[in-house]
């Protein structure tokens, strides 16, 4: 299948990233993305992209390009590229009209009723601008809106059941399983799970790489839902043989999340101590709902004043070894753990760059430390070579699966 992006922003300022979250769900009907294309507000392109697509694929989607506003012209691109006419739909119109109490509709909301001759209308539940779904013999076109928010629900419900009865699509006969997997680069995680590639040779891989994280998924099809299942089980087996503890969770489990899931089940609540992450760690691990359960807190120490002052990191500690040290990182961590009176405690101390770096200190040295009740605090050591952003999140996410392989 083929995916249009509209709208000029895309060419131009803002990065897509709708192609991951479009291929997740398509996956499991037995479509795969061969090509995306980001296509600006022009009324001739968005006509010769759909065409494009059409001429080389059965399913394709467009997203964006539906608001109400003149530079919207992904509707008028597809019926220019179908030689058909839009139609204003009264249905729509009563639909806007009462999710907005309105007794007429403004000239904008008139243009959101504008449906492609012979396309089958999906309402949305979030926003003006309805989807289309336009067959073709043997070819099925889907008209989403642009924001996440708008679309996701569409996809989820209505669309997605359009695409299973349309390309008779046997339920469970194609399945995906996305393995999350820390501490590792993509390069690396490829060459580990070479063996398992080339043994289910039959499968469908991809690789994605993220800030010290990765992931693997992996599509399989069968005759029968059981049949595909199996597959898949063996699948996973192998390759969590393979990884061991690197694997730290599946589907959409995140690091932060699977981390407060084992403080909540062990009843243990941490803080935290950061200096070049700024804050970073605190920030994930509060992004998930119910973590004032177990985290009580955390200090941003970025200068040797706040770690000495604040933390209570002795100043025989940095001027002996630095604030980029393992043994500052165990004090911040040892310090973080007595001060909000936690189970466990963790640290980072590092430097971010780009500047600030020497010979024996460069630029992406991170130094980490876990410190928890009865055991002996734990420090850890990362080199990573990349921009400030990248260097912090690396460093986020390899605090977070240090935690979690204490904790669990």
């Amino acid at each position: 299948m083929e995916l249009i992006c509209t709208g000029s922003e895309l060419v131009s300022s803002k990065n897509n990233r709708y192609v991951p979250l479009f291929a997740a769900k398509l996956r499991p009907l037995g479509f795969r993305i061969y090509r995306e294309h980001s296509v600006g507000d022009d009324l001739k392109a968005i006509a010769r992209i759909v065409n494009c697509g059409l001429d080389n694929a059965d399913l394709v989607i467009t997203c964006g390009g539906l608001g109400p506003t003149f530079d919207d012209l992904t509707r008028q691109g597809l019926a220019k590229a179908l030689d058909r006419k839009l139609v204003y739909s009264k249905y729509a119109e009563q639909i806007l009209k009462a999710d907005y109490k309105l007794s007429e509709l403004p000239p904008n909301f008139k243009n959101q009723c504008l449906i492609i001759d012979g396309a089958k209308m999906v309402e949305n539940a979030n926003g003006t601008a309805f989807g289309q779904i336009i067959t073709l013999a043997k070819k099925m076109i889907i008209v989403l809106p642009g924001p996440q928010n708008e679309w996701t629900p569409m996809f989820d419900g209505f669309i997605t059941d359009a695409i299973k009865e349309f390309f008779k699509v046997r339920e469970g006969t194609v399945q995906t399983l996305r393995l999350k997997i820390a501490d590792l680069w993509e390069v690396q995680t490829e060459k580990l799970l070479e063996p398992v590639m080339r043994k289910f040779h039959d499968a469908d891989y991809t690789i994605l790489a993220g800030p010290n994280i990765v992931e693997f998924s992996f599509t399989v099809s069968g005759q029968t839902s059981a049949e595909t299942g199996e597959k898949l089980s063996a699948m996973e087996k192998a390759c969590r043989k393979i990884l061991g503890d690197r694997i730290y969770g599946t589907g959409e489990n995140t690091l932060e999340g699977t981390v407060g899931a084992l403080l909540k089940k062990k009843k243990a609540t941490v803080a935290l101590a950061e200096s070049c992450t700024g804050g970073a760690v605190a920030d994930a691990l509060t992004d998930v709902p119910g973590s004032s359960a177990y985290f009580c807190g955390g200090v941003t120490a970025y200068s040797n004043r706040a770690k000495t002052e604040i933390l209570g990191v002795k100043k025989s500690t940095l001027q002996k070894h630095g604030a980029v040290s393992a043994e500052c990182a165990a004090a911040m961590a040892e310090q973080a753990r007595s001060l909000f009176k936690t189970d466990y405690a963790a640290a980072v101390t590092g430097i971010a760059g780009p500047d600030g770096g020497t010979e024996e200190k460069p630029v992406g040295l991170v130094y980490f430390a876990v410190a928890g009740a009865g055991m002996k605090t734990r420090t850890f050591t990362r080199n990573f070579r990349s921009t400030r952003a990248q260097i912090k999140r690396c460093a986020v996410n390899f605090i977070l699966d240090a935690l979690r392989k204490i904790i669990q």
